[in-house]
């Protein structure tokens, strides 16, 4: 059974909810709005445990609407913010006033791209002076130092191809993922000149959202506009490991627990937040792993271990006609339906891996927490 969901109401419309990664300590997100009119704001939304309550700690003047923040790795007072103002989009790198004030933020430098289809930019968790942007048809690597931000590479995304989004290896600094499209291209960050492999029809129509497990380093999870979410080991590209449906419209974000593998989050346009929990295809990554470790083990030999044909929402054990007999299955566990709004924004908390936020365009943030009862089968 679900737990009630806390909630926090904006004054804007919003599409970017973000989690404070460098906060290991409290669960604290930034949410950025995206009034036409108004001036918008960046505002640090913080889970006060002692009181159950999602409570504003700071809040910061921005004049254009935000499309994506992406937060320093190992500071709070830096990010950047892609934004949009008359038809034009670009980036730029926030300095937060000093303390705990709230006000205007100080603007660092500007990130421009080489178009004004500014998608998203990504910041380098195992290299911080490194952030990526994605515009709509080209990247551009930046060196972020004290004085500013300098472009060291750059390059197009391809002909005919349209990219929406991005994701970065948590551990693997040269590792860069793209939704591009229906297909999914992975780069190489120390030469950024074409894709070095692509998955092909990732889904049947674009893709949207791209997430690296926490453990696994060769699987990620994609989801688009065909309503489903796929797994993948970028080994064996040739077809998902696993496929799960539960959404009714686009899918926005599909997010990895940043703990365990065998939790993942996704909201769509169906005002609708689910979780899902796989701890058969968790099982295999690990089996994968150790065979890979083993004396005369190759890793990226063949297909992972227990990787099942895509279906409606399960896997088996590689050789197995089914699930094993009284084993948990691979589906979702819980949806949450506390949004009247298409869910754009979804984030887990850096501090405690059973907290998740998200985000409605009309405003209002859900805070949710995993039931206990996968909890506990996770733990013991």
């Amino acid at each position: 059974m679900a737990e009630p969901v806390l909630t926090y109401s904006l004054k804007y419309q919003a599409r970017v909810l973000v989690t404070l990664p460098c906060d290991t300590i409290s669960s604290k997100w930034l949410v950025g709005t995206t009034a036409l009119r108004e001036e918008n704001e960046v505002r640090l939304l913080q889970y006060d445990q002692d009181n159950e309550q999602l409570a504003c700690r700071r809040t910061f003047t921005h004049a254009a609407e935000m499309w994506d923040i992406a937060p320093h790795p190992n500071r709070e007072d830096l990010f950047v913010t892609v934004w949009a103002k008359a038809g034009n989009s670009s980036a730029t790198l926030w300095r937060t006033p000093p303390g705990n004030e709230s006000g205007a933020l100080e603007q660092q430098t500007e990130l421009p791209g080489q178009t004004s289809s500014m998608r998203c930019a990504l910041w380098s968790t195992p290299q911080p002076e490194t952030v990526v942007t994605v515009e709509e048809g080209h990247l551009k690597k930046w060196a972020i130092t004290e004085a500013g931000a300098e472009a060291v590479s750059s390059c197009p995304a391809g002909e005919l191809l349209q990219l929406w989004s991005g994701a970065l290896h948590p551990r693997n600094a040269s590792l860069l993922c793209t939704a591009g499209s229906n297909d999914v291209q992975t780069w190489d960050l120390r030469t950024l000149s074409r894709p070095m492999g692509e998955i092909k029809m990732a889904h049947k129509q674009p893709v949207r959202s791209i997430s690296f497990a926490p453990h696994a380093d060769t699987r990620i999870l994609t989801a688009g506009d065909d309503c489903k979410l796929r797994y993948w080991d970028l080994r064996n590209p040739g077809q998902p490991l696993l496929e799960l449906g539960g959404h009714r419209h686009w899918v926005w974000r599909a997010v990895y627990n940043p703990v365990h593998d065998a939790l993942v989050a996704s909201c769509s346009s169906d005002c609708c937040v689910n979780l899902y929990y796989t701890p058969q295809l968790a099982a295999s990554a690990a089996a994968a792993a150790a065979a890979a470790a083993a004396p005369g083990g190759e890793a990226g030999a063949g297909p992972a271990p227990g990787a099942g044909a895509p279906g409606a929402g399960h896997a088996a054990p590689a050789g197995a006609k089914g699930p094993t007999r009284g084993a948990e299955l691979d589906g979702k566990v819980v949806t949450w339906d506390e949004h009247e709004d298409s869910v754009y924004g979804l984030a887990w908390s850096a501090a405690d891996p059973w907290l998740l936020a998200s985000l409605s365009f009309d405003g209002r943030v859900a805070l949710s927490k995993v039931p206990k009862n996968i909890k506990y089968k996770i733990l013991i």
